[in-house]
């Protein structure tokens, strides 16, 4: 026992101040004791941060997070489909918080980064309310912010319980995502877990992932209700005109609701989005 401490100790000491931590990709990532500037590149990511109480470690953001919070308005530096090199060396962060979303040129474009020593963390995507929880706790741990980390999750949890159905009433639900081409969830998402909770169920839960359905499909699966994205207004109207859809139940019953856009972002904020989804569902009056 005293010869494994003592060698642990030796450890610690050699990497200085700094610990190892595996990512969602596998990558072995050395991340300072001390994190006082950090790059968060994906919304979901940011909002956790934001909601630890850590808006000002936050040097830079991507584009859609700068909506986040008014402390961040003017940090949005890159797009969410890859890495701003240049923005990033420029800024110098202690560390940068990705996703696998960042890496459309595969996980070698974060070797420039490697060699000039800005740590990059890519973290996985939670595929469910309940894989929120680990998000909570890892960017926590990520930032030695255990006790804030700890806090939130624990309001996460408490409120999460509160909003979900214990009896489903599994009304039949259609998400659109995107209009031209129609973009929708199937299942294994988290989007349809969000569905689920709510007390819906995806009409193409049966199909796994994202999907581009044919209106023909959504014809034969008749929703009771169609959702869409607060940031997505415009489909409404187009779901309106569709001549083909005139007969699906939620368009004769004029069923169709915006939802907070939230809703496609696996963070603690998406509770906002579950609580609406779940009152429209559940109240007779709608």
């Amino acid at each position: 026992m005293l010869k494994k401490i003592f060698m642990l100790n030796i450890v610690v000491f050699s990497i200085g101040y700094s610990r190892i931590l595996v990512d969602g990709i596998g990558r072995k990532v050395e991340i300072p004791e001390k994190v006082e500037k950090i790059i968060s590149t994906v919304p979901s990511n940011t909002e956790i941060i934001v909601d630890m109480g850590l808006v000002n470690v936050l040097v830079g953001v991507d584009s859609y997070s700068e909506k986040i919070s008014k402390e961040l308005e003017g940090k949005g530096i890159l797009n969410t489909d890859r890495l701003n090199e240049e923005k990033i060396m420029e800024l110098m962060p202690d560390l940068v918080i990705t996703s696998q979303h960042n890496l459309s040129k595969g996980k070698e474009s974060l070797n420039v980064f490697d060699e000039v020593g800005i740590p990059v963390y890519v973290m996985k995507t939670p595929n469910s309310l309940e894989e929120v929880k680990n998000s909570i706790e890892e960017i926590g741990n990520l930032l030695n912010e255990k006790k804030k980390s700890d806090k939130l999750k624990e309001n996460y949890v408490k409120e999460l319980e509160k909003l979900r159905l214990q009896n489903k009433n599994e009304k039949r639900v259609y998400f659109e995502i995107l209009n031209n081409p129609i973009y929708t969830t199937g299942g294994k998402t988290f989007l349809n877990d969000v569905i689920e909770n709510a007390g819906g169920k995806n009409i193409f839960e049966d199909q796994e992932g994202w999907i581009s359905p044919t209106l023909e499909s959504v014809i034969e699966r008749n929703p009771e209700f169609i959702f869409v994205g607060e940031d997505r207004k415009e489909i409404v109207k187009d779901i309106k005109n569709r001549l083909e859809w005139q007969e699906i139940d939620a368009v004769k019953t004029g069923k169709i609701y915006f939802i907070d856009e939230g809703i496609n972002r696996p963070s603690t904020r998406v509770l906002k989005s579950l609580k609406q989804m779940k009152e429209v569902l559940s109240n007779d009056k709608f």
